[in-house]
């Protein structure tokens, strides 16, 4: 088609080419608001034959522990059976805020009083008002209170180190960055934010 395009066809041209770069731009920002999760069990042998271990990796990358240590602490603590999910995850996190978790240099959970560790506090931020929590997103002024967006709460705090759980998973989210399943990276911003957990050292 050569020559000089209508006017009309034209407009509808251009409205198309505005359209292609937006989304190219919006999917730019969310990758880069994005790091695959499992990067964290790529050296693990005990990863390779797990399943169902969300809680595992969320916490090994709040933490900055390895995937073994990780594995080892949620199976004694939340009592996970191997290739099972983890149950009871909310409560269990709550009682972690009258204690200190301490690890050593070598990633094994020290419950003794030394100077060669890392330590952790965790705290309760709040769950979702459908669980009569107080965590809601205040851009909503309806009469029924809506809960965060796992992007949203990203973007609100996007400053430290915090665990939250969405429906039947797990995920950390560090410095506004989502660290999650690879396929959450475009799907997993809309999912509703059930319980929020802050970590700090």
């Amino acid at each position: 088609m050569g020559g000089v395009w209508p006017p009309k066809i034209r407009t509808l041209y251009l409205g198309i080419s505005k359209l292609r770069k937006t989304v190219k731009l919006k999917k730019k920002v969310m990758l880069e608001n994005f790091k695959n999760g499992y990067e964290v069990s790529k050296k693990s042998k005990i990863a390779q034959g797990e399943k169902n271990d969300c809680v595992v990796r969320a916490l090994a990358n709040a933490f900055d522990i390895s995937y073994n240590v990780s594995h080892k602490f949620v199976s004694d603590e939340f009592g996970r059976k191997s290739k099972k999910g983890t149950f009871n995850t909310r409560n269990t996190l709550k009682s972690f805020s009258r204690r200190t978790l301490k690890f050593d240099h070598e990633g094994q959970l020290n419950l003794f009083d030394n100077s060669d560790h890392k330590e952790f506090k965790i705290s309760h931020i709040g769950d979702q008002p459908k669980d009569g929590g107080k965590l809601h997103n205040p851009k909503y002024t309806w009469t029924n209170k809506v809960a965060y967006t796992v992007k949203e709460f990203a973007q609100k705090y996007n400053v430290g180190t915090y665990v939250l759980l969405v429906k039947k998973h797990a995920l950390t989210i560090k410095d506004g960055i989502v660290i999650d399943n690879p396929d959450m990276k475009f799907t997993g911003y809309r999912r509703p934010v059930k319980s929020a957990f802050k970590v700090s050292k």
